[in-house]
């Protein structure tokens, strides 16, 4: 029975590298924006929401009129900073034809906003690229600074209702936006509805017989912490169950330490294993895990899910309620940096917490 078992569990471990094609879910609006910046993060998130900052500043317009935002309203609006003189910003243009290309009549606009540096050389440049959307120059880097743009191409996206929906979006997400805020009614979106909004549970082989998902997390019931027992009050908790001896387990823990590195503020990571301790002991011996790790001979968590092959993962939010759970690898609903994004953003407590300390980061005056 025991042997039986075990081969189950190593060939539902191998399933990861077969993964099926990704199955579309809910949109998940963090994942537009540019993170690999977080000094301009937090300056970007403050413009979410509200009124694009005014373009009366800028000169040169070319293939419109001076526009104003009130002209723009019920559009789709990417605003793009760019340069002649800007490798990356030439290398978008193609993309930026395709959109223009293919929403232009649907209601998107694409605004260029030419560098202070060298906006006198745009005219001729866009003459002879035949660049068809609206252009102007940034020639005091009024709207630049106003948009806390520091570098370029960046990219700012503004709704049908006219207030900016993603600040520093990802080029390579431009699309994808686009596609979502069309079809949009133009009433205001306020990014704060989002909290308690946690990611629908997508269809999937769970590799459980409980899906737990919407409901009470299983108590936390461990034998033994081989490393210091974790403070979770007050924290969205990740538990993995692994095995010493399963080669996707280690490849799911290697990723886990990057993540609870990532999301230390907000995120604890527990790893269980029904192994002896002895083994587990030995194994922590040969690899760096920077988070909590616990032998479970009982299994009873693990049994609680019904966990029929591993790693298998489940989010428990700060209401004890499981938000995620399955095979961390699954093509179908994968555990990654925005899935854990999105269920920190949903979080009422983590959202409490990050405004108290944002505000206690903010000098008296």
């Amino acid at each position: 029975m025991q042997q039986s078992r075990t081969l189950a569990l190593i060939i539902a471990c191998l399933a990861y590298l077969v993964a099926a094609p990704a199955v579309a879910q809910d949109v998940d609006e963090s994942s537009w924006r540019e993170a690999s910046r977080p000094e301009l993060r937090d300056a970007w998130d403050q413009l979410h929401g509200k009124a694009p900052p005014t373009l009366e500043n800028l000169t040169t317009w070319m293939n419109t009129d001076a526009r104003s935002w009130k002209d723009l309203q019920g559009k789709v609006v990417i605003v793009d900073f760019w340069a002649t003189w800007c490798g990356p910003c030439i290398a978008q243009i193609p993309k930026l034809k395709e959109l223009h290309a293919k929403y232009g009549e649907k209601g998107l606009v694409i605004l260029g906003v030419h560098s202070a540096s060298g906006w006198e050389k745009m005219e001729n440049f866009v003459k002879d690229k035949e660049l068809p959307w609206a252009m102007a120059a940034d020639e005091k880097r009024d709207l630049g600074e106003a948009f806390s743009v520091q570098y370029i191409p960046s990219y700012f996206v503004i709704d049908k209702s006219g207030n900016v929906r993603v600040a520093g979006a990802k080029r390579d997400k431009l699309e994808e936006i686009v596609q979502a805020l069309l079809k949009e009614d133009g009433k205001p979106v306020d990014p704060k509805t989002l909290i308690g909004k946690y990611p629908k549970p997508a269809e999937k082989r769970l590799f459980a017989s409980h899906d737990l998902r919407g409901k009470e997390a299983p108590k936390l019931e461990v034998d033994q912490w081989l490393t210091d027992q974790p403070n979770t009050k007050g924290k969205v908790v990740l538990v993995e169950f692994f095995a010493t001896w399963c080669v996707p387990c280690q490849a799911s823990l290697a990723k886990l330490h990057e993540y609870q590195e990532q999301f230390k503020d907000d995120l604890v990571i527990i790893a269980i294993s029904d192994e002896p301790a002895e083994k587990i002991k030995e194994f922590l011996g040969t690899t760096q895990l920077n988070f909590a790790v616990a032998s479970d001979p009982k299994g009873r968590m693990k049994d609680a899910l019904g966990v029929q092959a591993i790693p298998h993962a489940m989010i428990i939010s700060t209401d004890g309620v499981v938000r995620w759970q399955g095979f961390p690898f699954s093509g179908q609903d994968r555990l990654s940096e925005d899935m854990i994004n999105r269920i920190l953003r949903a979080d009422p407590a983590v959202v409490e917490r990050r405004e108290k300390a944002k505000q206690a980061a903010v000098p008296a005056k």
